[in-house]
């Protein structure tokens, strides 16, 4: 049990057991004669000493207990060893003065029970700083003194703990020193912490001769970033370089490296990239967001209709294609297909090279092939003697292997493929045109999904807004029971920023979103689904904005539709759904 000593319950303790022992006291008392015969009386100078001595205690055990709480766990004298010390051996000191018959053989006893414990305590605590002068140095103490320790400038800032990089413990501890001996550590850090917390996934740092501009990259979009004078800008660098085991000097060629940290938001991986240009110099710093789980296409953002259809094709036979263009989650949608899938009670395999990653989900077994080794199909037909029921191919890379998995089906077994494309329509006519047999392959084919990135409205601080009728019905919305949409907040006019008497206004951003006004993104789908009509009309005519329109009468759940539909469910801004539909 930790005994911790304060100055009025120290007080209060011994004072109360003086008060009950006093009367039994024999050591207290003088002896005097009188008519009535010998007596005595409490000898007042005796307990005036008592008392200086018992006063004078409390505050240097007071002292003694603050001061192992400052530096306890720096010089190993700990509270609670030297607390139970002070207390009980004052104790016995207490209980020999008012015991021993004789006062003045008592009272050495007291004041030493009484000081020694300080002298000794005194004594060890200036042998502990003396043999490392680091900790007096950082803790500014001096014997008999217990100021607050003082923050060091790096110690400033954001709470971070680095893995700098380095080959071994003793590199690693030395590119941490470096970096941490830079005069803006402490802004450095609060500039690494406050990117972690916005979500960037890139941040750029332009150097100019005077100026440093940056922005930050978070859920596909680039943001400015507040500029920095040129001073403060080296000096953060200085400091990332080092923690990334670069040359901080080397201002011109290309250099790259990495290092980790762990702050409340969170542990991230950071790849630092410098380089020299004509300006000055460019530095790039990639964070590597911790991985999440697979999500499969409910939890992307496709409507229950489209899932049903396209799980239906995943879980049974035909072939399906997933597609998105560049830069819009392409991954993401190809593991959404593969998590969909019932991994379960179906056999599933996937044929992939070796550079390829994404295609690693549990329950599904891996094949690589080697083009320089053996053809792709060679390794397929190896793989499909075991009768899969289901296969995943992001990358065909001949015709004869699209047949072969044309082939496989149109039997019992479901054939993934992935395509880099701008929509449905144009992964369609990609895979088609490679196909050799290509009436096979329509005769295969059930359905092509597209997908693009929009970013989601922050729940947290977007902003209702009344809108015209006519565009909510443009919207594919009904005018009498929704008249309003969301978008997201924005700084208000100039005007507004300051109070009645001229007073800037303070607007703290989202403690959400940071004040970026969106959180995370969500996948908006496009899907074709294959019928006889479509089949013949590709047949006839392969290309991409025929194939459009004819899937557009027949049905298609169009890309726009998709995305306003999210509008008036409040997910995303209408200035975000223009923004996807330009990109095509």
């Amino acid at each position: 049990m930790h005994l911790v000593l304060r100055r009025n319950q120290c007080t209060v303790t011994i004072a109360s057991i003086a008060i009950l022992l006093v009367p039994f006291a024999d050591t207290l008392y003088a002896q005097t004669g009188g008519a009535d015969g010998p007596g005595g009386y409490l000898s007042w100078i005796k307990l005036l000493v008592i008392g200086v001595v018992y006063l004078i205690w409390v505050r240097t055990s007071d002292w003694i207990n603050r001061d192992a709480m400052k530096i306890g766990d720096k010089t190993n004298l700990k509270q609670e060893i030297w607390n139970p010390i002070v207390v009980f051996s004052f104790l016995i000191g207490f209980l020999c003065v008012i015991s021993i018959p004789i006062f003045l053989a008592g009272l050495p006893i007291y004041l030493l029970t009484a000081w020694v414990p300080l002298l000794v305590y005194f004594v060890q605590r200036r042998g502990k700083l003396q043999s490392d002068p680091s900790i007096a140095q950082q803790l500014k103490l001096q014997p008999g003194q217990t100021p607050p320790p003082r923050v060091l400038p790096q110690d400033e800032g954001a709470e971070i703990n680095f893995s700098a990089a380095g080959d071994d413990k003793s590199q690693k501890q030395a590119n941490l020193i470096r970096a941490r001996q830079s005069s803006a550590f402490a802004e450095m850090k609060d500039f690494l912490v406050m990117n972690q917390f916005k979500r960037a996934e890139q941040v750029l740092l332009d150097y100019t001769r005077d100026a440093v501009n940056g922005r930050l990259l978070v859920d596909g979009t680039w943001h400015a970033i507040e500029p920095m004078d040129r001073e403060t800008g080296d000096a953060i660098l200085e400091s990332l370089k080092n923690l990334a085991g670069l040359n901080p000097q080397e201002r011109r060629a290309k250099q790259s490296g990495g290092f980790g940290f762990k702050s409340d938001q969170g542990k991230t991986e950071l790849q630092l990239t410098t380089q020299g240009v004509p300006t000055g110099e460019r530095a790039q710093l990639l964070y590597k967001l911790g991985g999440k789980d697979e999500m499969n296409f409910s939890e992307l953002g496709m409507f229950p209709d489209m899932v049903e259809q396209i799980k239906s094709t995943l879980d049974g036979n035909g072939i399906a294609i997933v597609s998105a263009p560049r830069g819009n989650g392409l991954s993401t949608s190809w593991k959404g297909a593969l998590a969909t899938t019932d991994r379960l009670t179906r056999d599933c395999i996937s044929l992939i090279d070796a550079s390829e990653k994404d295609t690693d989900v549990e329950n599904i077994v891996v094949n690589l092939y080697d083009l320089a080794k053996e053809p792709q199909l060679e390794t397929l037909n190896a793989q499909l003697l075991t009768q899969p029921d289901f296969v995943a191919v992001p990358k065909v890379e001949d015709a004869a292997t699209m047949d072969r998995l044309v082939q496989q089906a149109s039997g019992e077994t479901t054939v993934l493929l992935r395509a880099s494309a701008k929509s449905a329509s144009e992964a369609l006519l990609r895979a088609y045109s490679q196909a050799g047999d290509r009436k096979k392959f329509l005769a295969a084919l059930n359905n092509v999904t597209c997908q693009r990135l929009a970013r989601r409205l922050c729940s947290e601080c977007r902003v209702e807004v009344r809108v015209q009728p006519a565009i909510i019905q443009k919207l594919g919305g009904n005018p009498k029971t929704q008249g309003t949409i969301f978008n997201h907040w924005q700084l208000p006019p100039p005007e507004q920023r300051v109070d009645e008497k001229g007073r800037e206004i303070e607007f703290p951003p989202c403690k959400a979103c940071g004040g970026i006004g969106y959180i995370g993104r969500i996948a908006v789908f496009e899907m074709i689904t294959r019928n006889d009509q479509l089949r013949q009309f590709i047949g006839k005519n392969p290309k991409v904005d025929a194939i459009e329109k004819a899937a557009a009468k027949l049905g298609k759940a169009s890309l726009a539709k998709q995305t306003y539909k999210l509008v008036l469910l409040g997910v995303i801004s209408l200035a975000e759904a223009q923004r996807v539909l330009k990109q095509g």
